[in-house]
């Protein structure tokens, strides 16, 4: 599992066109849900699915904060619970976060 942060989908679409091979899934994550979904979108990455997540996570992302679903989503794809809190800082500040997993 790897991460990367960086500063806009411009850099997003850099780093995973540097990154992508073969079976791998990328993820991009942002703290805005719409930027999330834009950027998704923008570069190829893979949309979170109930599969990559699980489906009662899924479920419970109805009623959680954004901090919260955030947090479920990154340790689904691998990250421990201290990463996946610096992650988050990190998307509080406007970053975009790229898993590769």
């Amino acid at each position: 599992m790897e991460y990367f942060t960086v500063e806009n989908s411009k850099e997003a679409k850099q780093t995973i066109e540097q990154i992508r091979s073969g079976k791998n899934d990328l993820f991009v994550f942002a703290y805005d849900p719409e930027r999330s979904d834009t950027v998704t979108e923008h570069t190829n990455a893979k949309s979170m699915t109930a599969v990559d997540q699980g489906i009662l996570d899924q479920i419970a992302n109805v009623i959680r904060t954004r901090d919260d679903e955030l947090m479920a989503k990154m340790m689904s794809v691998g990250a421990d619970q201290e990463l996946a809190l610096t992650l988050l800082d990190e998307l509080k500040k406007g970053k975009l976060v790229i898993c590769k997993r």
